[in-house]
């Protein structure tokens, strides 16, 4: 959790005003004190720390879930924290819409919040609406927002890059001079300044001192009761409820209090663990669309709630009903819409299936694809799917061998060559539950060539219940030429000889880059006795960089890791990667009791190490300098140790 001042230090960091100023407050409203003289203390500290705010999940007051920085695309963040009942901060709620305005051309999210235990979602509705504000208005219910940011006073202002880090808090303008004292003329209009900033990848991070009431509302607090209502459903709804919900993918839903409650302890214990929300990716070492993190407030306040009873707490504290993603096509409609040819048959029990699906894709002439989105068929089995073309007809040849549906994805070999020379089969994506559509940057392109097959892999998890499925992958194509196309590569080893009770062994490759390119995705891949994956950049100036890194590897939560914005690795720079294996009878997923030698293999008992990198080529006409450099990985791996530590 982040905590950009020293607590000590923190109601110090404000204006100490005249006591004249002090008819400006109303009986209710938290005041600085009396002090002779106008005197000025020192600016709030602005540290490089992650800010903790970057993709985090939030409701407004209208039940829309806000992911930060990411409303229209990867950006920046600004937040000002706001009460009606402090003039200071009143003074400037009717400017709210204004700085929205100039924050949307700066491509910058921004956003006003309400913070208190002594406020409720109405009051925050009522302030909204008050000032008729189309600014998105954020009720911090149980002061997780606060945590991160630690604001001084009521109208402070934080601004955050892409990257997650606060590159400016403080005050909006200077207006007030202090407390009670404004300024004929503004002179410095430093919000506006920091939006001009704040897609600058080197800016300086700057604060001012703010001015307004002392933001003290979860000091003296006590112990507070941790309520359904008013702690614990805005969680929920933000971060879980698009799969836990009717038809959802998750096996229950979380929608109402009487279906979280009877799963309190359940719910600490999970997300307390890490396994929920369902993602893998060390947080901060790399930075993806789609991130799924709990703060630390937030579990504290999970593992409280089922600690003190689950309690419900009171109707005027409820939370706005979530508005939830539409389980249509979320781009609109598709160009093309490809549904598997025939409906697979699940079973009840048994292990989990992998299992390609080959649809004949029946384009008559080239298209350029934006966007991929699917349907699955039966949400409630099916876990995850990647998607491949096929041009070879290798992936028809072995559905047709098959007497059901598609084909196994083991023990048949692959359709695809893993030397990244073959022009005829490669991957085009994916999907998670709770995802966005798998979508390229403006002004990329994926290139889909006629006729050819899709081929979809689908993950199914039985659940229990017979059922059968027949999902649909869904094209977006441009309607205007591309100036750029995506291209993908693999890079791994098959060089694994893994001992049986080895618990750490340690394959490491590398890539020297001749050619400079734009790193849109990556993908780790191992199997069953997978424990660890890493991926670094180091750049010719010997600057390092965090690309993935996977601690607790599980082989049924594979995801596509989508960079929030493309990385650009310049020619020079090496890429390293490291994969581990724990082959010993501590690991509960070991595919063997006892232990056995593990080697590289098709069948999901045999094991891989594989990254699957989504790039755009600097020199396109270069690719096959990238594709050489890119096999050369898979005859040059080393036992190299992972580095200590979890990179920056």
């Amino acid at each position: 959790m982040a905590r950009l001042i020293d607590e000590g230090e923190r109601m110090r960091h404000v204006f100490l005003a005249a006591g004249a100023a002090l008819i400006l407050f109303s009986a209710s409203a938290p005041t600085a004190p009396s002090h002779p003289g106008r005197g000025i203390l020192r600016q709030p500290a602005v540290q490089e720390a992650s800010a903790d705010i970057i993709g985090a999940r939030f409701l407004d007051v209208d039940g829309n879930i806000r992911r930060l920085g990411d409303e229209n695309g990867a950006g920046p963040a600004a937040l000002v924290f706001v009460d009606d009942e402090c003039p200071v901060s009143a003074r400037y709620l009717g400017e709210m819409d204004a700085f929205l305005a100039e924050a949307e051309a700066a491509g910058i999210d921004f956003y006003a919040v309400m913070s208190s235990p002594r406020r409720s979602w109405a009051d925050a509705r009522k302030l909204r609406d008050d000032y008729a504000l189309t600014t998105p208005v954020l009720f911090d219910a149980s002061g997780d927002l606060a945590a991160r940011l630690a604001p001084a006073t009521l109208g402070e202002v934080f601004v955050i890059n892409e990257d997650d880090r606060l590159i400016y808090r403080g005050r909006i303008d200077d207006r007030f001079e202090s407390i009670g004292r404004l300024r004929r003329v503004i002179r410095s209009h430093d919000l506006l300044e920091a939006f001009e900033v704040a897609d600058e990848p080197e800016a300086e991070a700057r604060a001012t001192t703010p001015i307004g009431c002392y933001f003290e509302a979860w000091e003296n607090v006590g112990d507070r009761e941790v309520t359904y209502a008013r702690d614990i459903e805005p969680i929920l709804a933000a971060n879980c409820a698009e799969c836990h919900q009717a038809g959802g993918v998750a096996p229950f839903a979380l929608g109402h209090y009487r279906q979280a409650s009877g799963r309190a302890r359940m719910l600490a214990h999970v997300t307390g663990e890490g396994l929920m929300p369902p993602w893998r990716a060390v947080p901060r070492f790399g930075r993806f669309r789609d991130e799924r993190y709990l703060s630390q407030t937030q579990i504290d306040l999970l593992a409280a709630w089922a600690a003190g009873g689950a309690a419900e707490g009171v109707p005027g504290d409820r939370a706005p009903a979530a508005r939830l993603p539409d389980p249509g096509w979320r781009h609109g409609e598709p160009d093309l819409v490809l549904p598997m040819l025939e409906p697979y048959a699940i079973p009840a029990s048994g292990d989990d299936v992998y299992r390609y699906f080959v649809i004949p894709s029946g384009l008559e002439r080239p298209r350029t694809v934006t966007a991929i989105d699917f349907q699955p068929g039966d949400a409630s089995v099916v876990h995850h799917a990647n998607f491949f073309v096929d041009y070879s007809g290798r992936a028809r040849r072995e559905d047709a061998k098959d007497d059901e549906p598609g084909f196994s994805v083991f023990g048949t070999g692959s359709f695809m060559s893993y030397d990244n020379t073959d022009e005829n089969a490669y991957g085009i994506g994916g999907w998670t539950p709770g995802a966005e559509p798998y979508s390229l940057p403006e002004g990329v392109g994926l290139w889909l060539p006629p006729r050819g097959d899709i081929v979809i892999e689908v993950h199914y998890k039985l659940n229990g219940r017979a059922t059968t499925d027949q999902s649909r992958i869904a094209f977006y194509f441009a309607d205007r030429p591309t100036r750029e196309y995506i291209d993908g590569l693999i890079i791994g080893t098959q060089d694994l000889d893994i001992p049986p009770g080895e618990g750490a062994y340690t394959r490491h490759i590398s890539m020297d880059v001749p050619v400079g390119f734009r790193l849109v995705d990556v993908m780790p891949h191992m199997h069953y006795a997978g424990s660890r994956a890493r991926m670094v950049v180091t750049y010719p100036d010997g600057r390092e960089q965090a690309i993935v890194g996977i601690e607790d590897w599980d082989f049924r939560w594979q995801n596509i890791y989508t960079l929030r914005t493309p990385l650009h690795i310049p020619a020079g720079s090496r890429i390293d990667g490291w994969f581990e294996w724990d082959n010993s009878d501590a690991n509960a997923d070991n595919p063997f009791d006892p232990p056995r030698r593990l080697e590289w293999g098709w069948q999901s008992e045999e094991e891989m190490a594989e990254f699957w990198l989504g790039v755009i080529p600097d020199e396109p006409r270069r690719r096959m300098a990238l594709i050489r450099a890119s096999y050369q990985t898979w005859i040059n791996a080393d036992s190299r140790p992972l580095p200590p530590g979890r990179g920056r």
